[in-house]
């Protein structure tokens, strides 16, 4: 299960101790407004690159996974709008999942200090007669793909790592005077190494989707200026 990011105080669901438990959807997405980046499923990686760069980082294990960069500032972001909503742009999943998530076993687990939770109003998870409702099925499917898809990009990673196509991505950005940025920490696909690729492991990326996914990546660089402007604009 990817980490736990936004919950303060996860529980797992059960249909005992939570039968009365209603959930009330919500476009408040003001709990993610101290932090810059998301980690980023690979089948994400096409809408995410129109608005923001999809970029990797490596874990203490050495492993690489793919996030979104929100912003270039320390922490947070400026992708939020009043009362919390998510100005036009894309929402990676990581995000939308939230206030549930699936543990590595497949358990669902939820946030119980989330505003979604709060007073009578909302939809049963539950039905009388303890079945989960069409409600929690739909929360449920939603974390099934969004599982899947986290361990499909894993394995896209490991790849990645085992071919030596990472390279760091050491950019300065000057937003003030004699006040440059520095982004570092950061890995992109080298395209050179890309190309040198052998035939075969081309033909398997197309069809699973992996070479689409490295050229939305590439593209997603792009993004950067969207960044640098947005982050000038508050200064």
């Amino acid at each position: 299960m990817a980490t736990l990011l936004f919950y303060n105080e996860p529980a797992f669901l059960n249909r005992e101790v939570h039968k009365t438990l209603k959930f009330k959807a919500s476009v408040d997405y003001s709990f993610t407004e101290d932090v810059n980046s998301v980690p980023l499923t690979g089948i994400e990686f096409f809408e995410a690159s129109r608005d923001m760069p999809v970029l990797f980082s490596k874990d203490d294990q050495g492993n690489f996974f793919p996030l979104a960069l929100l912003s270039l500032m320390d922490a947070g972001h400026k992708h939020l709008g009043e009362a919390g909503s998510w100005s036009d742009s894309y929402i990676p999943a990581f995000i939308r999942r939230y206030p549930f998530a699936l543990t590595d076993e497949g358990t669902v687990c939820f946030d119980q200090n989330a505003s979604q939770f709060e007073g009578e109003e909302g939809e049963a998870l539950f039905s009388d007669d303890g079945e989960n409702t069409e409600t929690l099925n739909n929360i449920i499917q939603f974390l099934n793909n969004y599982d899947q898809q986290h361990k499909n990009t894993l394995d896209y990673c490991k790849e990645l790592k085992e071919l030596d196509l990472l390279s760091p991505f050491n950019l300065q950005i000057l937003l003030e005077k004699d006040k440059p940025l520095r982004l570092e920490g950061l890995f992109v696909i080298d395209e050179k190494k890309l190309n040198s690729i052998p035939e075969d492991k081309v033909k398997g990326w197309f069809d699973s989707g992996w070479l689409a996914w490295t050229y939305a990546h590439l593209h997603s660089l792009g993004a950067l200026n969207r960044l640098v402007k947005r982050q000038k604009e508050t200064l």
